[in-house]
């Protein structure tokens, strides 16, 4: 075989020379890198075989220019794309993944223009090093400079890379530099996998500034009144993907009207792809094979790789010059063709060698969101050195592609989509790790971030997205290598502050009890024992109070409020020893007791997950990435009971109805059920094979439902404890599932799109509800639960008539995700809130808008509807709340106060007051009729993310990334005297029972002081 007829698996130059077999014609693509290898395969001895035929089919890798020969069933499409190219500079081609994008432009079109002579073919994906700036000046170096080395070629794509993106050079003065350098040619750029500049370039302003850049110099550098452009971009993108693309206006009218669809293909070319390669070379198909397979491809674009392969594994495993039903069958036929080529390549690794192959596909695929999963490059550096003889063997096997990229680090990717879509194995591991995947790839955004800001503390982890990833290290530190660093850093720079903090406070004692000293010894050096020594003793006393109020303050001004009443009633204490005042002292009493802050619930040892307050409102659960829970006094905020047996995260608490037995779900897949009275464990609830998500009692409280990432929905028996029965259907995980009100129905919502309605005495699946195309984000029934409303990142809200199961109304409107729902009390209106920074009022009997509510500047995190239905209160992302006339939708007043994002809002039930819990770690009160700011909580150290005003609305409780729960209440500003009594009833429960508090003398601090201590 001569060195043409073999594709080169590594590349040293930056051009591909590709010549037909034929050897007439020689295509030159800079930048095109061919990084498979086709092998002529062996076949049985036979005189009438020639061994050194080589494969006339492509298996998952791509036709290439050198492939022509044997590309078929693409002619009209080919024609119409060369027809472009005579009228237009831009020519997107969007298709199916797998229909053949890059193949009839590669294959088919460079060829076609080759033979018309006068041009010049240069190649890059958007995607190379998620960088695609980079990309491009890789792309177009060897073009405009024409004497040039691999070092000086990588250095200048870097600089080039560079001044396009800071537009010191624009893209029509290096166009114009290459149409000098080649007078006589037209330049076709190929942007190949164009859908990589959104899935592997994670940042969207550096997108958009890419695109516009793109867009406007080829614009620029091209004739656009009749004639034909010396530059022509021909860009190949997956069609599920438009999407993304028309989100961008400007990109999106140069789309309009543009794009080449790739159809599907009919009979006569399919029939044609099947059976030429093999005519060219002799070969023949068996009596029937061929309408055979032609029935087994099913028409699907889609499908067409999972056909190249078959074919391939067909004519690898050939008898002679025909091929054969027998062959076809024994290879799985088109439909299991790869699976089982995969499978079989799996099956033959040791236990070890499977573990790792585990770990190396999950990050070798970026999980969809919205759209199906794609392809990722990894670095050799994410895998690690023990991993890479594996990746070469996989590489052997035809499952991956190796290369280099720019900066000469190994890399590897799936050999093609379709391996992701088709084989099972790496399915079922994809559903397992894909909450782990999609947080890994958000650490990915946050550690190029911290990298690009040079490292700066200040884009370091905190909170409990540090918690998180310390717990994520832990468990899968193998998975984890690249991101070590950045997360120990976090780490390291959180004991840090913890320890600053330590040391200043213990600075800031020393001062008051110096102080105090000086005073004391200022006395003794007096030496009398008359009046001018009591009164000199007296005095340090009310010194020692003032100290005690000015470290309260400092206290106070660090949100440490407990802490700040405690000295501020320590002072005063000593004031009411001394019968003296001190308006220090009163400064301090009258900040520190309007804190709202009644006790502080301290003790677990990770970020607090779920909160509930029984029904009672006596008792306060909470759930811990600790892997406990906490049963809490609500009055006393002393701990009952800590409930252990979970081995992972707890994900949800929820009380039964009666309030007496609680149910907690877990990342250990187990869901365990609690004698609160007791604090015991009842019974353990095992059977899921994933996370369970959610749970949700029956109103009789004798039936639990819970959810899983398993695709499953379990009905238990909550008196045995038995698996009633488990519900299937589902192609995805169930995120969330609820019962309606009369018990008799259950809805469960999915990941694969689609609601199911089930008869919940019997398990019968009573319909699927399908018309959603993105992930059902959430639920939720009407108050007669006849009707329900689902909301997906699709951007559309349904509202579904449970009988029927049919779409009552589809409401559209929104350009982005839908955030938020609230029905109305009286079931009539409908409000979303949207990532398109908009409010929707819906009349949900005839679908319409009533209202457009336009006026944030940023994403609606939030909505709810005062009880009375006739206010709306919005929280956003731009750090306001709105409050709008639900009737009007015309704003009320705009609420500002707070430094970050508005994402938890709260309204009582007596509809007089709004709460509102921030980024900026604070709590707002308002009131609600006038829009006054009452008072800002401050007191947590991490964003609020939770709070909910207790029915007769004096008591809140927050919860916050600072892995604390806060307890509030509403206090009047009281004379001193008063204060010192009510300051001591509000810190009591905290001095007794926090564990914090250790001396002795504190804990009695309060003793004779405040009603409760009176005798």
């Amino acid at each position: 075989m001569s060195e043409q007829d073999r594709i080169k698996q590594t590349v040293s130059e930056a051009e591909y020379a590709a010549t037909s077999a034929t050897g007439d014609a020689i295509i030159t693509i800079t930048n095109y890198y061919y990084r498979e290898e086709a092998n002529v395969n062996s076949v049985e001895a036979d005189d009438s075989v020639d061994d050194n035929l080589p494969c006339p089919y492509r298996g998952l890798f791509h036709f290439g220019p050198n492939d022509a020969e044997y590309f078929f069933g693409r002619d009209i499409f080919i024609e119409e794309l060369y027809s472009a190219t005579k009228t237009r500079n831009f020519i997107p081609v969007l298709g199916a993944s797998g229909s053949g994008k890059s193949s009839v432009v590669l294959a088919g079109l460079v060829p076609k223009l080759q033979k018309e002579g006068h041009w010049l073919f240069t190649h890059f994906r958007p995607g190379s090093d998620s960088d695609p700036f980079y990309a491009l000046a890789e792309a177009l170096v060897p073009l405009y400079r024409l004497e040039r080395d691999s070092t000086d070629e990588i250095t200048q794509a870097g600089k080039l890379a560079k001044s396009l993106e800071d537009g010191s050079i624009s893209l029509s003065r290096v166009f114009s530099k290459i149409q000098r350098n080649h007078p006589n040619h037209r330049i076709l750029l190929i942007a190949d996998q164009f859908e990589e500049l959104y899935t592997l370039c994670d940042d969207v302003a550096t997108r958009r500034h890419f695109l516009d850049v793109l867009m406007s110099d080829l614009q620029s550098s091209s004739l656009e009144k009749g004639g034909k452009g010396e530059i022509v971009l021909v860009t190949t993108m997956r069609a599920d993907f438009l999407g993304n693309a028309l989100s961008y206006p400007k990109f999106a009218d140069r789309l309009r009207n543009n794009d080449i669809k790739i159809r599907s293909m009919d009979s006569e070319e399919l029939t044609e792809v099947i059976t030429q390669p093999a005519n060219q070379l002799g070969v023949t198909f068996e009596e029937g094979l061929v309408k055979r397979i032609l029935e087994d491809v099913q028409d699907q674009p889609g499908n067409l790789p999972l056909l190249e392969f078959a074919l391939t594994q067909l004519w690898n495993q050939r008898s002679g010059k025909v091929l054969t039903h027998t062959v076809y069958e024994d290879i799985g036929k088109v439909e299991g063709a790869l699976a089982r080529h995969a499978h079989e390549k799996y099956n033959n690794l040791s236990d070890e060698e499977k573990d790792k192959v585990r770990r190396i596909f999950i990050q070798l695929v970026r999980p969809g969101e919205g759209t199906e999963d794609t392809r990722r490059i990894a670095i050799k550096g994410e895998l690690g050195e023990q991993s890479w003889s594996l990746v070469k063997k996989l590489a052997d096997a035809r499952l991956v592609i190796t290369s280099r990229n720019a900066t000469e680090q190994e890399t590897v990717e799936v050999v093609h989509e379709a391996l992701i879509r088709n084989w099972g194995e790496l399915q079922e591991w994809m559903t397992t790790d894909r909450v782990f995947r999609a947080w890994q790839e958000r650490l990915r955004v946050l550690k190029k971030q911290w990298e690009e800001n040079n490292q700066d503390q200040g884009s370091l982890l905190r909170g409990a997205a540090l918690a998180e990833a310390e717990e994520r290290l832990k468990d899968r530190p193998e998975e984890l290598i690249n991101e070590r660093v950045f997360i120990e850093k976090s780490i390291r720079e959180k004991e840090r502050i913890k320890q600053e903090k330590a040391a200043r406070r213990q600075r800031e004692m020393r001062t008051a009890w110096g102080i105090a000293i000086a005073s004391l010894l200022a006395v003794l050096v007096s030496g009398g024992l008359g009046l001018m020594a009591w009164n000199q003793t007296k005095q340090s006393q009310l010194n020692l109070a003032d100290s005690f109020a000015r470290y309260s303050l400092s206290l106070f001004n660090e949100h440490k409020e407990l802490d700040a009443i405690v000295e501020a009633v320590r002072a005063g204490k000593i004031l009411q020893k001394q019968k003296a005042t001190d308006p220090e002292v009163m400064d301090a009493l009258m900040a520190t007791i309007q804190s709202r802050e009644r006790n502080r619930l301290e003790g677990h040892d990770d970020g607090t997950k779920s909160v509930v307050v029984s029904p009672d409102g006596q008792t306060l659960v909470s759930g811990s990435a600790d892997k406990t829970i906490k049963v809490w006094n609500l009055a006393t905020g002393e701990i009952i009971h800590t409930l252990k047996g979970h081995n992972d995260w707890v994900l949800s608490v929820s009380f039964s109805p009666d309030g007496q037995t609680l149910v907690s779900s877990s990342g250990d897949r187990i869901i365990r059920v609690w004698n609160l009275e007791i604090g015991g464990e009842i019974r353990t609830l095992k059977g899921h094979n994933d996370w369970v998500f959610s749970v949700s009692f029956s109103p009789d409280g004798q039936t639990l439902v819970s959810s899983s990432a398993d695709k499953t929905i379990k009905v238990w028996n909550l008196v045995t404890g038995e698996a009633i029965r488990t519900l299937t259907g589902h192609d995805d995980g169930v995120i969330s599932v609820s019962i309606s009100p009369n018990g008799q129905t259950l809805v469960s919502g999915s990941d694969d799109k689609t609601i199911k309605v089930w008869n919940l005495e019997t398990g019968e699946e009573i319909r699927t509800l399908k018309g959603h195309d993105g992930w059902i984000l959430s639920d939720s029934f009407s108050p007669d639960g006849q009707t329900l409303v689902s909301d997906s990142d699709d951007k559309t809200i349904k509202v579904w008539n449970l009988a029927t199961g049919e779409v009552i109304h589809t409401l559209k409107g929104h350009d982005g995700e839908v955030y938020s729902v609230s029905i109305s009390p009286d079931g009539q209106t409908l409000v979303s809130g949207s990532h398109d920074k908009t409010i929707k009022v819906w009349n949900l009997a005839t679908e319409e808008v009533i209202h457009t509510l336009t006026g944030h500047d940023d994403f609606v995190n939030s909505v709810s509807i005062s009880p009375d239905g006739q206010t709306l209160v919005s929280g956003s992302s731009d750090k306001t709340l709105k409050v709008w006339n639900l009737e009007t939708g015309e704003v009320i007043r705009t609420l500002t106060g707070h430094d970050d994002w508005v994402g938890s809002v709260s309204i009582s039930t007596d509809g007089q007051t709004l709460v509102s819990g921030s980024g900026d770690k604070t709590l707002k009160v308002w009131n609600l009729a006038t829009g006054e700011e009452i008072r800002t909580l401050t007191g947590h150290d991490g964003s609020v993310s939770s709070v909910s005003i207790s029915p007769d609305g004096q008591t809140l409780v927050s919860g916050s990334s600072d892995n604390t729960i806060k307890v509030w209440t509403n206090l009047e500003r009281l004379t001193f005297d008063v204060l010192m009594g009510r300051g001591c009833d509000h810190i009591r429960n905290y001095l007794q029972y926090n564990p914090n508090v250790a001396a002795e003398e504190d804990r009695k601090l309060c003793d004779g002081i405040g009603t409760k201590g009176e005798s």
